[in-house]
């Protein structure tokens, strides 16, 4: 049956999981566009986003660097 073969490592798993939590924040700002309180939640949002990228970051970084190691 088609997928019966597909697995995801934990490293997938946790890049999917952090690229929906950003995609969910970009989410509530498009909502709060109209919002005459949004400077003040875009200022709480904004953090939990650079925190989110960074980690995203991390490790996407730390992937390449296993995978090189797995070339030599």
């Amino acid at each position: 049956m088609y997928g019966e073969k597909y697995s995801e490592t934990p490293e997938e798993k946790k890049k999917f999981k952090l690229m929906v939590a950003l995609q969910q924040v970009n989410n509530i700002t498009l909502l709060l566009e109209d919002n005459e309180w949004k400077n003040y939640l875009y200022n709480h949002l904004s953090p939990i986003k650079y925190e989110l990228e960074r980690q995203l970051t991390n490790l996407s970084k730390s992937d390449k660097i296993t995978q090189e190691d797995q070339k030599k």
